[in-house]
C-alpha cells in the first residue's frame, strides 16, 4: 500500500492501493506494444493503467523480464520497454472488483481493483511525488493500523482489506478472482439533518430508499 499526498485532490493523505487514471496513452500503440495481454481488449486501457501505475508509483515492473526504468512513466516508460524487447503482463492480472463512488462530489470516480502474485523479495519504493511511504503490509494489520488511527483508510479500501483478510492463502484470494465475476457496485450516500453522512452497500437497511 502506499499513502497519498496530503496535497492531493482526492483521499489525500489515505493509505490505498497504487492505481491512478487510465491515461490516452493507455490505448495507444505504443501501449498495445508494451503490454501483453490476450483478454476482452475493451479492458485493455484498464489493465495498461494498472501496470503503469504499479510501476510509476512504487517501482515494481510486472513484466516478463527486469527492466531498469526507475523514475519513468507513460509514453517514456512503454518506450523503455519495448526497447529491451521486454513486455508487461497484464494477463497476470487477476480482476477482483468494479466500484463506482456515490453519486453527491462532484466527480465521480469508476475503478478497478486487480490482484496478482509477486515475489516475495520484490523491493517497492513510492515516487515520493504523488504517493509516499510504500509498505508491503497484510490485509489485518493494515486494518489495525487504520482501526488504532494510525493510518487513514477510506471505505472502499477498508471492504477490500476486509475481504482480502477473510482468505487464509493467496493462493485463495487468486482462486477467487479467477473465479468471480466482477460485479459494478454502486454504493449510494446518505445524508443526516446535522450533515453526517454514510455509505450504504445493496443489501443494507435503506440502501433502496437512498438517492441513485
Amino acid at each position: 500500500m502506499v499513502r497519498r499526498g496530503w496535497s492531493a485532490e482526492f483521499l489525500g493523505g489515505a493509505h490505498v492501493f497504487p492505481g491512478g487514471a487510465v491515461d490516452q496513452g493507455d490505448g495507444s500503440g505504443l501501449a498495445a506494444q508494451a503490454v501483453r495481454f490476450t483478454g476482452d481488449p475493451a479492458e485493455r486501457p484498464w489493465r495498461t493503467a494498472a501496470v503503469r501505475e504499479l510501476a510509476e508509483e512504487t517501482g515494481i515492473l510486472l513484466t516478463d523480464r527486469p527492466v531498469a526504468a526507475h523514475g519513468l512513466g507513460g509514453e517514456a516508460l512503454f518506450r523503455a520497454v519495448v526497447a529491451l524487447g521486454a513486455a508487461f503482463l497484464a494477463d497476470h492480472l487477476e480482476y477482483l472488483s468494479n466500484w463506482v463512488t456515490p453519486l453527491g462530489p462532484s466527480r465521480r470516480y469508476d475503478t478497478r481493483f486487480y490482484v496478482t502474485v509477486l515475489g516475495a523479495e520484490t523491493p517497492a519504493d513510492s515516487d515520493g511525488d504523488e504517493v509516499f511511504d510504500a509498505t508491503w503490509v497484510s490485509p489485518r494489520e493494515a486494518l489495525r493500523r487504520a482501526d488504532a488511527g494510525e493510518w487513514y483508510v477510506e471505505f472502499p479500501t477498508r471492504r477490500h482489506l476486509e475481504l482480502l483478510a477473510d482468505f487464509a492463502s493467496i493462493d485463495e484470494i487468486v482462486d477467487h478472482a479467477r473465479s468471480a465475476t466482477p460485479v459494478r457496485i454502486e454504493p449510494r450516500l446518505v445524508v443526516a439533518p446535522d450533515g453526517s453522512w454514510r455509505v450504504l452497500l445493496p443489501g443494507d437497511e435503506g440502501f433502496a430508499e437512498a438517492p441513485s
